[in-house]
């Protein structure tokens, strides 16, 4: 008998034959078949209670043999049923021990988070206070170089003068290194202080703290029209200061002229906001890399800066519950995209795909603003 053929009147036809040839015959062959129907019964979808109506209608409507006494028939009738329902017996069994093991499962996952919640905030902490302390003896060092420095740079001869600037320009680094470590374990422990930022005067408030990187640079900055999110303020700032360094940084150098163009984009509903540069980009199959600590995918020698900066921003992006993603080629620049609180996040653009956000007009504030206008960039 085919699984799919045990419906519910296929059932207790089959049942009530089964049943009447092992009352009549007390067979082990009837008796297995019993529990092949109900193995089929189980496997149709059908229940234990389809098996026992089956059972009750059966004996009501069939004839005992004459020869067959009344507790026999009633004893051989119970036996039949039990090996009837025992693959009933035996899935439920499985399935409270499975329902058993899943639950020890989940007992011990809700306890190892909760020791890996442990130890990343007491991680968290550690590289806080080490950060702190740290910086506070570079600071030590940097000053006391550049005392002596200062001071008796004349009565040193010239391989200590080059000494002192190398150790100048390491303690340098490394209170860079440090700033950002802070600002990465501070990026996690801090509360969001979510409130209506206005992305067009936060990029220009980004662009104003960058004015001496932009001094230095000959950059074609673009500002296009930028929404409204609810975010903190404070960290959102810090995500926008370090994309448009950085595409600041990948840039230089580039022809006919750098490049750096800031705005969003509306694949979907909800906008994508993207920093782009015409610099020199990155091979995707390293994309991976692109957000963890520490990694870089250019050389030290050619870039300055700590490896710490996307990080960082990935951590930003996620803990305002959106996504963050870049797409590059080398030699021809890289795009960044954000999106906040779920903000387009089925709108990813395919891999190569640039999407350009309309250009915003200017208005009287933007051409009278002077964070807009940072020496060395001409933001449009």
């Amino acid at each position: 008998m085919e699984t799919e053929a045990m419906s519910e009147p296929d059932l207790r036809s089959a049942y009530a034959g089964a049943l009447w040839a092992y009352i009549a015959a007390e067979s082990e062959d009837e008796l297995a078949r019993g529990r092949e129907l109900g193995k089929l019964s189980l496997q149709a979808g059908l229940d234990s209670s389809d098996i026992a109506v089956a059972h009750h209608e059966a004996l009501r409507a069939g004839e005992p043999p004459d020869d067959l006494a009344g507790d026999l028939l009633d004893e051989r009738a119970s036996r039949f049923l039990i090996e009837a329902l025992r693959p009933f017996s035996v899935a439920r069994h499985r399935l409270e021990q499975m329902s058993q093991e899943l639950a020890k499962m989940n007992d011990t996952l809700i306890e190892r988070t909760k020791e890996l919640e442990v130890a990343n905030a007491e991680l968290e902490t550690f590289s806080y206070s080490i950060s702190h302390d740290l910086r506070t003896s570079l600071q030590a060092v940097l000053g006391f170089a550049q005392t002596l420095a200062a001071r008796h740079s004349e009565n040193l001869p010239p391989e200590a003068r080059r000494c002192i600037e190398l150790i100048i320009k390491g303690a340098r680094s490394m209170n860079e290194l440090v700033d950002d470590l802070l600002s990465l374990a501070q990026a996690s422990r801090l509360p969001l202080e979510l409130e209506s930022v206005d992305l067009d005067l936060l990029t220009r408030e980004a662009i104003g703290e960058l004015a001496p990187q932009l001094a230095a640079s000959n950059v074609d900055l673009v500002i296009g029209e930028l929404p409204i999110v609810d975010a903190d303020r404070v960290l959102l700032r810090r995500v926008f200061v370090n994309l448009i360094s950085n595409a600041i940084k990948f840039s230089r150098g580039a022809e006919p002229q750098a490049r750096v163009e800031i705005g969003m984009s509306r694949p979907s509903k909800e906008p994508i906001v993207f920093v782009r540069d015409n610099g020199v980009g990155f091979d995707m199959s390293q994309s991976g890399r692109l957000f963890q600590a520490f990694e870089r995918l250019h050389g030290r020698g050619d870039f300055e800066g700590t490896g710490v900066g996307l990080a960082l921003v990935a951590r930003i992006v996620a803990r305002h519950g959106g996504r963050i993603w870049a797409e590059s080629e080398p030699g021809k620049g890289a795009a960044f995209y954000i999106t906040l609180a779920g903000e387009g996040a089925d709108a990813a653009p395919s891999q190569g795909e640039c999407t350009v956000g309309r250009k915003r007009k200017k208005t009287e504030s933007d051409r009278q603003s002077p964070q807009s206008r940072p020496n060395g960039a001409r933001a449009r």
